[in-house]
């Protein structure tokens, strides 16, 4: 019999907060930054490589398109932690996101700040005013809170001045909460006509300035709405009328209602900064170019040949209106369509079906991923119908929580057989016979793997090499130090060899970088060999050698095969890694070796022969070969000197703990806030540890945790101790020092005298993914025997109001 059970209840007062949003001037007037941590997202802004050195003018151009996303989905502020709903998977195609409601002041929900964040993803919250109604908004939005009467075009309004008060709160609000700027949506009239137009534009001058100045990078996009005259009258490209709104902001989100030539004269109007205008598409084809949904692409053809950027509205079409069911497969189909099977998009002219296979991804190329130093995922969607850390599954039930979504692998590129190799060289062709999908399956930590399965004629008489890159990415190799880079994978079958595959090569900022070549000398690797050590293979990216093949397909790449070490085994996943020692390469004369990077990242797997029964997974005619948990890349010069950080003295928060004893079910319901302290280990001057906590130390503490487990257990006082996973129960995660706990319910008849139950935290790094050690768990206890009575529970709840006295009135007696 289960000790005890955790069923979230939304209804309580102790469910997950909602974001926060303001109705009005007046309520914003009002707002201060104070004491909201759960609304604050928690994942800076992770840089993202920009690169002006690809091979053709045409991969630059889809590139440069800058992609705006605006979220607009049934009123906003849906987001459920228990339900998995809409999110947005294709991160790599989106430069700008923003978070769209009517409600006056939009602030972003924390989960999808933190999910962008970690992609390289900016995100806006939305100023919004809508039709006659807000016309009073528009007028005290420029003059200020204390405006008084009259609120009209008489002679008695001074226009001359605009008041910043609105302006500095908006800065101040996407400072707290970690969002990168803002979308100013006027879309009613404004009453002083061209002079209060003239008093909005110096007001959109000031913002701007302002969240460049305190928040470098940060972005303000005015939309196509209004004019310099004060009238509201959308335009649907960039021009006179709308003009000064854009010279003053970081660009103009067009409204999406554009004829064919207008995106060309609104870059004929832009001039050089034609990428800031951001032409609209509305995803649910009202009134827009190309009829949106599955033909989105036809707007984007003409987009791309005006050289403008692009907004999309509303892409959650795909899941509100197609519905949940097939939400992953038509999501997919609108982002990548067929782009997954490379196909030539200048060879087909005339399509017009909806099903014909193009989509953004034909016209979008990816970013990379970000990451200088580092990288990290463990390919978790956010969401999932289990959760699992270290391959194990600690919950069996739907759940979603953003904020935990990793890095999404890159669904274009091409996966390749190795059909000849030495010492020095390998021959490869794309592979046709083999192919990856995501899966809620199985996964390593969180819900989701990238499982690798051959498909229909797959030869299976020989054994073959494949390479799967799946991510572009910028990570520096440092001359000084190790490149480390590691796999954790689950075979599906005995025979199966896993490694990491590698394309080193220039930074691509840096043209003509010269040659580079392997310093190492190792002996072409056998079949048995590879067998009892494992491989990885590194390729090296020469200009001879970037992204060319002969008509067949085949490609030719300098190789080096290096030693995967097993580093540790959980519950049949197995994780390996191989290192890059200094001076690994050689290059020209002209080049510097800190120009080097780690262009490419995924695995290599050799696959056995088949000889007989097969214990690999079949199911029709896709046999499953492996699942892939996670993947990293880093590069290490000396061991860092800064304090780890460790969690402090968990604690329940004061007044939120809340134990009902329903006889009725014969169960406890515990509910209430859980908090913790952060700190690190310092050495003293003797030489011995101590700890210093945020509470009385000036002590920095660099906080290197992403997010935290949070468990429960309930156990006799006496065998409390280590914990152990066969009697927890995994309670969610914490994206903050706090977590709400509501719906945790321990059947009377498991408790005993000496019964306790346990909240159990574990730190979770973000670098790697990896949750702390068992010693590093912090844990506070509580006594349960008192609340399985009447009288107990009547002299618990007496106690806790006498304590609550004396620490009142009696704060010097140093007892409590």
């Amino acid at each position: 019999m289960k000790k005890l059970y955790y069923h979230e209840n939304s209804n309580s007062k102790f469910s997950k907060p909602r974001s926060p949003y303001l109705t009005s001037l007046s309520e914003l007037s009002k707002w201060k930054p104070e004491n909201d941590e759960f609304n604050v997202a928690k994942v800076d802004l992770r840089e993202r490589p920009i690169f002006r050195n690809d091979a053709t003018q045409k991969e630059n151009d889809k590139r440069d398109c800058q992609v705006v996303v605006c979220h607009d989905m049934a009123g906003g502020y849906i987001e459920s932690f228990f339900k998995i709903g809409y999110s947005i998977q294709y991160w790599q195609y989106i430069d700008i996101f923003i978070y769209f409601s009517h409600h006056r002041i939009t602030i972003p929900p924390p989960q999808w700040t933190n999910a962008a964040h970690r992609n390289g993803v900016k995100v806006l919250g939305t100023f919004i005013t809508e039709w006659v109604r807000d016309m009073l908004e528009n007028e005290l939005w420029v003059r200020g809170p204390h405006t008084k009467a009259p609120l009209d075009d008489s002679e008695n309004v001074d226009r001359r001045i605009v008041s910043t008060v609105f302006a500095d709160k908006l800065v101040s609000m996407a400072m707290y909460y970690n969002f990168d700027g803002w979308f100013i949506n006027i879309e009613s009239p404004l009453i002083g006509g061209s002079l209060h137009a003239h008093q909005v534009i110096t007001f959109m001058n000031y913002l701007t300035q302002q969240m460049h100045k305190h928040k470098p990078g940060s972005v303000v996009l005015w939309y196509d709405s209004i004019t310099k005259e004060g009238t509201l009258a959308w335009q649907d490209h960039l021009n006179d009328l709308n003009y000064p709104f854009f010279d003053v902001t970081d660009g103009i989100f067009v409204n999406y209602t554009w004829s064919e030539e207008y995106p060309e004269l609104s870059a004929q109007k832009a001039g050089s900064r034609k990428r800031n205008v951001y032409t609209g598409i509305d995803i649910w084809g009202r009134n827009t170019y190309g009829d949106g949904g599955f033909t989105t692409y036809k707007a984007l053809k003409v987009i791309q040949k005006a050289k403008t950027s692009c907004a999309l509205f509303a892409p959650a079409w795909t899941y509100e209106h197609l519905g949940k069911e097939a939400f992953w497969e038509n999501d997919k189909k609108f982002w990548i369509g067929s782009a997954d099977k490379f196909e030539d998009v200048d060879s087909q002219t005339d399509r017009k079906s909806e099903d014909d296979g193009l989509a953004i991804a034909h016209y979008i190329v990816p970013r990379y991923s970000p990451g200088i130093n580092n990288f990290y995922t463990n390919f978790d969607r956010g969401c999932g119908y289990k959760f699992f850390i270290k391959g194990l599954s600690v919950l069996e039930q739907e759940w979603a929580h953003l904020s935990h979504q990793s890095i999404q692998p890159f669904p274009t590129k091409r996966i390749s057989e190795v059909i000849s190799n030495n010492s020095s060289e390998m021959s490869t062709n794309i592979s046709h016979d083999i192919a990856w999908s995501l899966t809620f399956d199985k996964a390593y930590n969180g819900g989701t793997s990238v499982v690798v399965y051959t498909i229909a004629g797959h030869d299976e008489a020989k054994t073959k090499i494949h390479m799967l890159p799946l991510y572009d990415l910028n990570i520096s190799i440092s001359p000084h130090g190790y490149t480390r880079a590691r796999v954790t994978y689950l075979p599906e079958h005995r025979g199966i060899v896993v490694g990491l595959y590698l394309k080193v090569g220039f930074n691509r900022n840096i043209k003509d970088g010269g040659q580079i070549a392997f310093n190492l000398d190792t002996k072409s690797t056998t079949r048995r060999e590879s067998e009892d050590q494992k491989i990885s293979y590194i390729t090296l990216s020469n200009e001879n050698y970037v992204d060319e093949r002969s008509e067949s397909g085949s490609q030719y790449l300098s190789l080096q095969k290096f030693k995967t070490t097993t580093v540790s085994m959980s519950h049949n996943w197995i994780t390996t890694e191989v290192l890059i020692p200094p001076n690994t390469f050689s290059i020209s004369p002209t080049s510097s070796s800190s120009d080097l990077v780690v262009q490419e990242l995924g695995v290599s797997i050799i696959s056995p022969p088949y000889t007989g029964k097969s214990d690999i997974a079949q199911s029709s005619n896709v046999s499953t070969l492996v699942h892939i948990g996670q993947l990293s890349v880093s590069s290490t010069t000396l061991p860092s000197r800064l304090p780890e950080p460790e969690v402090q003295n968990v604690f329940w928060q004061d007044n939120t703990l809340i134990i009902e004893n329903l006889n009725h079910r014969g169960i406890l319901r515990i509910s209430g806030i859980i908090e913790w302290e952060m700190g690190v280990k310092v050495v003293g001057h003797t030489g011995e540890d101590r700890h210093i906590t945020q509470d009385n130390s000036d002590v920095e503490i660099p906080n290197s945790f992403g997010y935290y487990y949070v468990y429960a257990e309930i156990d006799s006082a006496s065998l409390s101790g280590k914990p152990s996973f066969e009697k927890l129960t995994f309670l969610g995660i914490a994206d903050v020092s706090r977590f709400m706990v509501s719906g945790l319910e321990i059947p009377v008849s498991n408790i005993m005298k000496d019964t306790i139950l346990t909240i159990w935290v574990q730190g979770v790094r973000e670098s790697t993914g990896e949750g702390v050690e068992y010693e590093k768990w912090k844990k506070c206890s509580i006594p349960l025997f008192y609340y399985t009575t009447k009288v107990g529970g009547f002299w618990k709840q007496a106690h806790t109001a006498i304590l609550k006295f004396l620490r009142i009135f009696v704060p010097c007696c140093g007892l409590f």
